[in-house]
């Protein structure tokens, strides 16, 4: 693997780490002060505040494919000035026609979710801004200041957002208002790591009518795409609410929330890291690097995200008992199905990378809607009789059907060698693993964080040295690994490396 990608995926780490621990964290403690109702009325205003990114989400795409072009033939200036506007007339269309659809259809709505609606158009136009400059900072690969933003937008978020709620007796909206304050407070050094200029600087300058043809006919079908996105994930929160009620939707939306925030932490990881490099190799260095590469970044999505899987799936009823009371227990239930949609969601964003290379992006559209409106009329079939529950299944069978579609679609212009060895010795590891860890569940009483730690750990290590014992790694693979584990232990001790561990060799490339 390039060293690049494995350097970048480390500073990445923090980005989603950090917040994929806070969003675990504030799990427990939202649901102990709010019942499941709260809780759903809050889902549905963060599912629309995610809808509205996605008719946005089209233009932060589209910097991190023309960015290594425009980089390359000294146009920088010119790109980053359209961006902008493109972006200031994207955002304040949105924000109008959301505020006049919400005074339209404020008699259907009840007063509370109402009140969280009208907070979350305000989350939205800074996330707008917010994203593009993240976005920025990801195409020049600056991803230990992305990785400070991210981290602080979570951590002082959330804490802010209790402090509102206990120190103003706020209800659940201050969540929403905390998360709002702090993107606020770091847009301006973000602006500045990102753009360097002051605002004026920026736009004075003269619109590249060119770049603004490429980055619309190149994001706008992403628009589309994104629409589909959102189907897919979120959509299945109004429905539920539609035909059950909104503790069904609370209920759903927290196990959901934790199968989600571990699974899709590591495969967004993946994407920031995989992302402005493998648009960069297809610029530089032409399709045959390209692919390797992509097949590279899958084997290791395979050998990291199905262990994690297969041991939640496992745990899944450990978890929850954990991470929220008993109102939200009946969940535990549909916590495997999401874990393997969230897998399926990680390795159709592998099949993406020849399709966004040859600027086929309605490809993924025609993919995405597709999935999209089957697990609409799906939800539709069973939820009414089923509940949320089969919510969980629908989504997995929808999930199935846009990895399918994607696959066909990318093989029609890119084809690379899928690593089935690799994902043939994760899967009887896993088996492995999970024989393991249901042993130990069963030795220890239900409930206790001992046992999660102890199943945890006792799962890593086997994995571990099942996959060793399989032959996955090569030598030049473990030399490296060594290599990394010592410079790292060095630096914890402030010792410099030996002059052996710090020895270049070719195979250093891979990891």
């Amino acid at each position: 693997m390039n060293r690049g990608f494995v350097k970048d995926m480390v500073k990445y780490l923090p980005s989603q780490v950090v917040p994929g621990f806070v969003a675990l964290v504030s799990i427990p403690v939202v649901t102990h002060i709010f019942p499941p109702a709260e809780y759903g009325n809050y889902s549905l205003a963060a599912a629309t505040v995610m809808i509205l990114t996605t008719f946005f989400g089209w233009l932060p795409t589209s910097v991190i494919r023309y960015y290594p072009a425009y980089e390359r033939e000294n146009r920088l200036a010119a790109f980053n000035v359209t961006i902008l506007r493109l972006a200031v007339i994207a955002t304040i269309g949105v924000t109008v026609i959301y505020y006049a659809s919400l005074v339209l259809m404020r008699r259907w709505m009840s007063p509370k979710l109402w009140q969280l609606l009208m907070i979350g158009g305000m989350l939205f136009i800074t996330t707008c801004a917010f994203n593009l400059l993240q976005y920025v900072l990801r195409s020049k690969r600056l991803a230990g200041w992305f990785s400070v933003f991210a981290v602080w937008c979570s951590v002082a978020g959330f804490g802010l957002g209790i402090a509102l709620i206990l120190t103003l007796g706020l209800g659940i909206e201050g969540l929403i208002l905390g998360t709002t304050v702090s993107t606020i407070l770091a847009l301006p050094l973000l602006w500045r790591k990102a753009l360097g200029k002051g605002i004026r600087t920026w736009f004075a300058g003269r619109m590249d009518r060119q770049a603004a043809r490429a980055t619309l006919a190149y994001g706008m079908p992403l628009v589309v795409s994104n629409l589909g996105a959102w189907i897919l994930s979120l959509s299945d929160r109004y429905l539920i609410g539609l035909f059950r009620d909104s503790s069904e939707v609370g209920i759903y939306s927290l196990t959901y929330n934790i199968a989600d925030k571990s699974v899709m932490l590591l495969a967004t990881l993946f994407v920031m890291a995989s992302g402005p490099m493998g648009m960069a190799i297809w610029e530089n260095r032409g399709e045959q690097e390209s692919k390797r590469f992509v097949a590279e970044v899958t084997r290791l999505y395979l050998l990291t995200s199905v262990p994690l899987v297969v041991g939640l799936s496992v745990l899944s009823r450990l978890v929850v008992d954990i991470m929220a009371g008993d109102e939200y227990a009946g969940g535990y239930t549909i916590m495997p199905y999401v874990l393997f949609g969230v897998l399926l969601v990680g390795m159709e964003q592998r099949y993406h990378a020849g399709l966004l290379y040859h600027k086929r992006t309605q490809w993924i559209t025609v993919s995405t809607i597709a999935a999209g409106l089957l697990n609409v009329v799906l939800n539709i079939l069973f939820i009414p009789r089923y509940g949320y529950f089969a919510a969980a299944v629908t989504t997995l069978v929808s999930y199935v059907t846009l990895l399918l579609l994607t696959i066909r679609f990318s093989r029609r212009v890119f084809i690379w060698r899928f690593p089935w060895r690799s994902l043939f010795n994760a899967s009887l590891a896993c088996a492995v693993m999970a024989v393991v860890i249901r042993s130990l569940e069963t030795s220890i009483p239900r409930g206790s964080l001992s046992m999660l730690i102890l199943c945890a750990g006792a799962g890593s290590g086997v994995y571990c040295v099942l996959l060793l014992a399989l032959g996955e790694f090569s030598p030049e693979e473990l030399q490296s690994l060594r290599r990394i584990v010592h410079k790292a232990s060095c630096r914890i001790r402030k010792r410099p490396p030996s002059s052996v561990a710090v020895e270049r060799s070719p195979a250093e490339e891979v990891v």
